[in-house]
């Protein structure tokens, strides 16, 4: 029986709280059902009773008031919590009136007043103090008012019989209200009671969370109160559990007095700490250590005030340590093995070049005096000697071109010369006429679209241009050869394309040709090194893009390359420094 009456009161307690959405405001629907239905219980019997009594006068009252309580249901069922509240004391005080008024003195009725002003601490919480002021003063001052004009309201009341016979009653109805009212707030602080205690545990479990992700946290992690003293103090910022202990409620100058020590050191702590609180932000600075033993230790050292919801609290400062005395002993190796780098690399290129230019002087010779050789014996040589001595110098300048390409390729990652922006229509224009002679022996045409202006070295560009251009002419048999340059633009980088109607690349060889010493036909049908494309690449990929090739033989190519605009992009104001080359012939 009694979990049958649980069901129906938890049933009647839950109606139309699908209605609200928040926590407090079910809990609020829940308090109003609850005063609701004791209410409906409590009058409805006293309809009941004025209606055997013969009543009707205070029976028609009673069902008034009954039918306020049903306007009360509908305003919970629309979710109008407020209205609702406001609506149930306005309609227990007029209902209390008229019946004190109709009645009669003698009923005590008018009494009912006095539990009326309770309501309010039953409908509204404390901080709501403006409606529970309001609740108590349209119940005590009617009360007031009534009692002092009781005389005046005698000529309105029910004949005294009959009031004492409703006076009967109303002892009996006023104690089942006051009970039911100490019920509902005793029931109502139970409920508070109940959240609260699960509130409690939620953060308790929750600080346990907390604390135990702070100790899985490789950092060392403390927290500071107001007077910045520890209240908090992480495993990995003091291993010992004891000092732990001791160090709750300590300044780091009692802690680095306690430890013994470096003094100057405490007082920069307690600077980065004033500092963060003072500009109630992230305050962050290096640390360089010696400690007991002598070894020099490095840490960021940090503090982060946390502050209210509003910004006027402090609720605490954090403080973190990051240990980085491995970096910086690796930053140390690596600076030293830089420096060591840099210095066989200054030696490499020193020796790259002597070797170039040493190289070169003695083919030059070679040539000359093969050319000298067959100029003064023309006439005692026969074909064959002649082809011999004509191959050999042919051999002799691709063995010379070679060498030069090799150490353009060698000094293509050498960032030694500052870029500035370029006009790239300019540079092709450079370009071409450099290459006006070999351009109308081919009969070749170019045409280029608008090309922009990047922060580039020109030189690097230039040698591009001047490797795809060669290549679209030289590897190209139509009688009129024709190359198409363009570029567009993405939000990340310019795609340039040099599309021809040359010979075409087989797709197998499309990756091959941007590597070194690649080459598609034999020196007799197409003179070059094959290093031509491989510089290109190199270059390419010192400003952040990639070379490609879409081609199908016997069906033209088309060269792409990108330039990253985190790298030219005019906008980006960093000093870059990328290779520049003095010495630069076009290599093919």
């Amino acid at each position: 029986m009694l979990k049958v009456l649980g069901k129906f009161w938890n049933y009647i307690s839950d109606a139309g709280i699908s209605a609200v959405e928040t926590p407090r405001e079910k809990r609020d629907v829940r308090l109003l059902n609850r005063a609701w239905f004791i209410l409906l219980i409590i009058q409805s019997g006293c309809l009941v009773s004025h209606l055997i009594n013969g009543l009707y006068s205070t029976a028609f009252l009673t069902g008034i008031f009954l039918i306020g309580l049903l306007a009360i249901r509908l305003l919970l069922r629309l979710g109008k919590i407020n209205v609702a509240k406001i609506t149930a004391i306005a309609v227990i005080n007029w209902n209390t009136i008229a019946m004190g008024v109709f009645m009669g003195a003698q009923t005590h009725v008018i009494d009912f007043l006095l539990l009326t002003a309770l309501m309010p601490l039953y409908f509204f919480e404390i901080k709501n103090r403006l409606y529970i002021f309001w609740g108590i003063a349209v119940s005590l001052i009617p009360y007031v008012l009534f009692n002092a004009f009781a005389a005046h309201f005698a000529a309105y009341a029910l004949p005294v019989e009959q009031q004492l016979v409703i006076y009967q009653t109303t002892p009996v109805v006023m104690f089942l209200s006051l009970s039911a009212l100490l019920f509902l707030i005793y029931h109502k602080n139970a409920d508070y009671e109940a959240d609260a205690t699960k509130k409690e545990h939620a953060l308790l479990e929750q600080k346990k969370l907390y604390e135990l992700i702070l100790e899985q946290i490789p950092i060392d992690i403390v927290t500071f109160d107001k007077e910045l003293r520890y209240s908090y103090v992480n495993s990995t910022a003091v291993r010992d559990a004891e000092l732990r202990k001791w160090l709750i409620g300590k300044t780091n100058t009692e802690y680095f007095a306690a430890r013994g020590l470096n003094m100057d050191k405490s007082k920069e702590r307690e600077q980065l700490l004033r500092t963060a609180l003072v500009k109630q932000a992230v305050t962050q600075t290096e640390e360089t250590l010696v400690d007991k033993v002598g070894q020099i230790k490095h840490s960021i050292k940090g503090a982060a005030p946390i502050f209210s919801d509003n910004k006027k609290e402090l609720l605490c400062l954090v403080g973190y340590s990051l240990d980085i005395t491995p970096i910086k002993e690796a930053e140390a190796k690596m600076k030293a093995y830089a420096h060591e780098l840099e210095k066989k690399n200054d030696a490499l290129r020193h020796f790259v070049h002597a070797t170039s230019h040493d190289l070169k002087t003695p083919l030059r010779n070679i040539a000359s005096f093969l050319q000298l050789i067959e100029k003064r014996n023309v006439n005692n040589l026969d074909d064959n000697s002649k082809s011999m001595i004509t191959h050999t110098i042919k051999s002799v300048r691709h063995l010379n071109r070679l060498i030069s390409d090799i150490y353009q390729y060698s000094v293509a990652d050498d960032n030694s010369q500052e870029v500035y922006i370029a006009d790239f229509n300019q540079v092709l224009a450079n370009v071409m006429k450099q290459m006006s002679i070999a351009l109308a022996d081919k009969n070749a045409s170019i045409q280029s679209a608008s090309l922009p202006m990047l922060e580039v070295a020109p030189e690097h560009i230039a040698l591009v241009f001047r490797n795809l251009i060669g290549n679209a002419v030289k590897y190209n048999t139509s009688v009129k050869p024709e190359l198409k340059i363009n570029c567009q633009i993405t939000d990340t980088e310019y795609i340039f394309s040099f599309a021809d109607n040359g010979i075409g690349i087989d797709e197998q060889y499309r990756e091959q040709i941007f590597e070194m010493f690649q080459r598609l036909h034999n020196i007799e049908e197409y003179d070059g090194t094959g290093m031509g494309l491989a510089i290109c690449n190199r270059i390419i990929g010192n400003y952040g893009g990639k070379i490609w090739v879409e081609s199908q033989k016997g069906e033209g190519s088309t060269f792409y390359f990108t330039l990253s605009k985190e790298i030219v992009a005019p906008e980006v104001l960093i000093q870059k420094h990328l290779p520049f080359y003095s010495e630069m012939a076009v290599a093919s």
